[in-house]
């Protein structure tokens, strides 16, 4: 083949340039260069070995450990025109047989094969015959006996890839991998000189959250919100324990929503049919253990909730990564209690792991815990984790979002450290929130800690708050622990300048992490709202899913479905230009997808200002409503001007955003949502000097609303003007109703309706004026 990679990139997925990483690996492979590569979940693995596939003389075999992640690869790759199968235990054995001569003849280009056929047998023996251009290994540190999901079976790779006749090009890929999961990889798979490629670990459209101090009632309670209020996106929500999984599914179930569930106690039949409906879109939410998930291909998981801690912060990122694999926003919510821990170190216990490989993995859930407790930005904290120097916060984790809300607590962190250092350094966590409690417990009564100076100093605090605070100072480099599985509290350098006078401890009040969890969930609340287009687009996804009985992200993910909503392609060259729309796509699915938008474009059925209820507090949705109908004002004369169709100059959406956002710049109008650079090169300084203009007249009238959005300005203003009307007591002889029905009256025929009283017909001409002049411009002025 003597296309480029970025051609075949263009061709066969739709994507018109490399990610971050990518074209590195790409050209490595093609140069006959082994690779080993470390890249996040979503960062586009699969790309890196699937476009050199495309381009090499013979077969692919990439080696994977779950059934149903070949399942799905293997249907979209198809549903792209690329010819793939698999080979695993559903497959009978002369099927199999048959899969290979398919290879061996070119009808396959790409056979995934489960590690357990490797085993020496009549297939390998077939195998063997068959010439391989690549061999690839994919979740490469199932390998590794210190990684988090170790699979014996991987073990048998570099044996069948030695006794093969002509070696062929070797890939390991995986997701996370420690310096010492790395050299086992190498050593295990024969990649010691292989090319080594280490992507940055930060997915930016991930949002990371931990939630501290909810008892099982409030965790519940947060779990139904949540899920309640995104009832139109995917989620997974991991719990550490079987019993757990049962536990929430029917929490769900018996509130209606539509849960699956997974775990290893279920029969194999129940986990498959669970992650079929799931991967179909059947059901909204899984509940599982970390039995489910590996590897799956399902990229528009919007949300992955983990209702009790994980082991590690391997597992952690590994799981929570499995959201928005897409590229679109999606959330990752830990909801932690100090039980997790306690439940984490009970399993370890109850393992047979040599004590070497125990010793790793008590240090690994303390890592664990400190992420949970920290007040550092998190983004920062699981890259640091994974070797990587990050420069900047991210900006909108749950640390980064609390962090005005950091306080100076040194004088209860000195309490802590005061009696840490004066009981010697011989107790935990328990033991230290007890003495500051002032706890009458026999524990602490037959030891004499109840005869400490600082014994019940912090008695008005909860004792679960005080324990809260102490995590954050061990995850903020205060303390340490040492001496599992019941390890004791030790000061480090940090704490000592501050017992001696010579620093401050800044950190999150005592107690407030239920509040922040509150208002996590009330920020959150309507981020799965995205606009009526995108909607439409998401049902005809699924109808055309169902059609074909495939999972609904294998026609198009939801990232490519955002971008149509935004940019509205009217044209097949037009929808060409999406991500994600390869040739294959555009003539088997185009079409349709172009009739829905040119349809929905004539009727302007966008709801804007209810997609972006979320962004701002009641008095800047009811300014941003001012802006937008005057933004609005001006697209329609430049549409009338041009002859056009005003969705063809910037849609309903992007002028919401803009209303919203208010950019003053040219850097901050090209973030809005849809000001692609062609937008921008045409009407982006216009409508910048358009928001300006707005702005102005905005504060010269004092057309300050403080009620929610409605169906226009003028609504919201009348509204806004009949709460001042209700708080006065001003509403004596007619209701709110009336009012709002008489402007509409005014507004649209000139008459007013009988019976009105002449104050408040006064009233309501003001309102009208008022708004008129804010409304009253023309193209010049802008």
């Amino acid at each position: 083949m003597t296309e480029s990679p970025e051609a075949v990139l263009k061709e066969y997925f739709g994507y018109d340039s490399f990610r971050t990483g990518q074209a590195e690996v790409v050209n490595s492979l093609l140069s006959g260069h082994d690779v080993l590569a470390i890249m996040p979940t979503g960062a586009g693995k699969s790309i890196c070995f699937q476009v050199p596939a495309l381009m090499m003389p013979h077969g692919v075999v990439v080696v994977s450990p779950l059934i149903s992640l070949m399942k799905d690869q293997v249907e979209s790759l198809i549903r792209q025109g690329i010819a793939a199968s698999y080979v695993n235990s559903t497959v009978p054995f002369g099927e199999s047989i048959e899969r290979l001569r398919d290879l061996y003849r070119g009808k396959i280009k790409i056979l995934y094969l489960a590690p357990e056929k490797l085993e020496p047998s009549y297939f390998t023996d077939c195998l063997r015959q068959v010439p391989l251009s690549m061999v690839v290994v994919d979740e490469a540190h199932c390998v590794s006996q210190w990684g988090h999901d170790f699979r014996p079976s991987y073990g048998k790779i570099r044996t069948f890839v030695d006794l093969l006749p002509h070696k062929p090009v070797m890939a390991a890929f995986t997701a996370t991998a420690t310096p010492l999961v790395e050299k086992d990889i190498k050593e295990n798979l024969g990649l010691v000189h292989a090319d080594i490629y280490r992507t940055g670990l930060d997915r930016p459209n991930l949002s990371f959250r931990v939630l501290r101090g909810l008892g099982r009632e409030e965790k519940e309670q947060l779990l139904l919100r949540y899920v309640k209020t995104h009832k139109q996106e995917s989620g997974v929500i991991y719990c550490a324990t079987r019993k757990a999984v049962d536990s929430v599914y029917t929490l769900l179930r018996t509130h209606k929503i539509q849960a699956g569930r997974y775990h290893a106690g279920l029969s194999e039949q129940e986990r498959k049919q669970a992650q079929d409906d799931f991967s179909f879109d059947r059901l909204q939410v899984m509940v599982a253990t970390n039995a489910f998930g590996m590897g799956i291909d399902k990229s528009n998981v919007r949300y992955v909730i983990h209702y009790q801690m994980p082991k590690s912060l391997e597992a952690y990122y590994q799981e929570a990564g499995r959201a928005g694999r897409d590229g679109a926003r999606a959330e990752c919510i830990l909801l932690y209690s100090a039980r997790d821990a306690g439940i984490q170190k009970y399993l370890l216990a109850q393992s047979d792991l040599p004590a070497e490989q125990l010793d790793i993995e008590y240090r690994r859930l303390n890592q664990m815990i400190n992420y949970c407790s920290t007040s550092a930005c998190l983004r920062n904290t699981i890259l640091t984790y994974f070797g990587e120097t990050p420069e900047d916060t991210c900006g909108h984790c749950s640390s980064c979002e609390n962090a005005r809300a950091r306080v100076d607590i040194t004088d209860v962190a000195v309490l802590i450290f005061r009696t840490i250092r004066n009981v010697n350094e011989s107790f935990g966590v328990n033991v230290i929130a007890d003495i500051l409690k002032g706890s009458r417990s026999r524990n602490i009564r037959d030891r004499h800690l109840d005869q400490q100076m600082t014994y019940g100093k912090l008695s008005f605090e909860k004792t679960e708050h005080i324990r809260d605070t102490i995590h954050t100072l061990m995850a903020d480099g205060y303390l340490l622990q040492k001496g599992e599985p019941y390890p004791s509290l030790y000061l480090t350098p940090m704490a000592m300048r501050v017992l001696s006078g010579d620093g401050r401890v800044m950190g999150p009040a005592v107690g407030m992490e239920r509040m922040a969890a509150e208002q996590v969930i009330d920020n959150l609340k309507f981020t799965g709202d995205r606009g009526a287009l995108f909607e439409q687009l998401r049902r005809l996804r699924t109808q055309m899913a169902k059609e074909e009985q495939v999972p609904p992200f294998v026609i198009f993910s939801d990232a490519t479905l955002e971008q149509m909503a935004a940019v509205r392609p009217v044209t097949r060259d037009e929808l060409r230009q999406i991500s994600g729309v390869g040739v294959f796509k555009l003539e088997k699915y185009g079409e349709r997808f172009l009739k829905l938008i040119r349809d929905e474009g004539n009727e302007e059925t966008e709801t804007p200002r209810e997609e972006n209820k979320n962004l701002a507090g009641e008095r800047e949705r009811g300014e941003a409503a001012c802006i937008y109908d005057y933004l609005v004002s001006v697209r329609n004369r430049m549409a009338d001007d041009q002859g056009i169709k005003p969705f063809q100059i910037l849609s309903n959406r992007t002028l919401m955003d803009m209303s919203f956002r208010r950019p003053s710049q040219e850097s901050e109008i090209k973030a809005v949502y849809g000001i692609g650079p062609a937008k921008f090169e045409k009407f982006g300084l216009l409508f910048l000097n358009a928001v300006q203009e707005a702005k102005h007249r905005l504060e010269q009238i004092e057309c300050t609303v403080d009620v929610e959005s409605q169906d226009s300005g003028f609504h919201i203003y009348v509204e806004q003007c009949i709460r001042r009307l209700k708080d006065s007591g001003q509403l004596d002889d007619v209701t709110a109703d009336q009012l709002r029905k008489a402007a509409e009256m005014r507004k649209t025929t000139g008459d007013w309706p009988a019976g009105l009283g002449s104050s408040y017909r006064k009233e309501l001409t003001k309102i009208m004026k008022i708004y008129r002049q804010f409304m009253e411009t023309s193209m010049e002025d802008i």
